[in-house]
């Protein structure tokens, strides 16, 4: 099920990528292929499966976050975010794709964050 924010990376003869603007009681979908369109909902990563509100949530952590630029920094504050989300079930979603974004990062930086919280039971022993 197609979402408000979802990336279309082409439709039949429409080979240029897009994001899903609009939904019609008909069962179609509005296509906006702008790439301002789509870097509003896709700045960092793709986030197709994040809710409309999920997608603005998760660009605004990351901005405020990508407004540092040392990637050690960039680093520890995806993982404080995770950490302050991980308390919230409601939070489960945009708690991956930020996942998904740190590990984008830990292999671009070839770093790992300093600090970070795991559950007891996953530590390997």
């Amino acid at each position: 099920m197609a979402k408000i924010g979802d990336l279309v990376n082409k439709s039949g003869v429409y080979t240029k990528p897009g994001v899903v603007i609009e939904k019609k009681d008909d069962g179609n979908l509005v296509i906006d292929t702008d790439p301002m369109a789509v870097n509003k909902y896709h700045r960092y990563i793709n986030t197709t499966g994040l809710s409309e509100g999920e997608k603005a949530e998760f660009n605004t952590i990351l901005d405020q976050i990508y407004t540092k630029e040392n990637d050690m920094d960039r680093l520890n504050d995806i993982q404080t975010e995770i950490d302050r989300l991980k308390m919230d079930p409601q939070s489960k979603n945009i708690v991956q794709y930020l996942r998904n974004q740190q590990s984008h990062l830990i292999r671009e930086a070839k770093a790992l964050p300093q600090k970070y919280q795991v559950d007891e039971n996953q530590l390997k022993r």
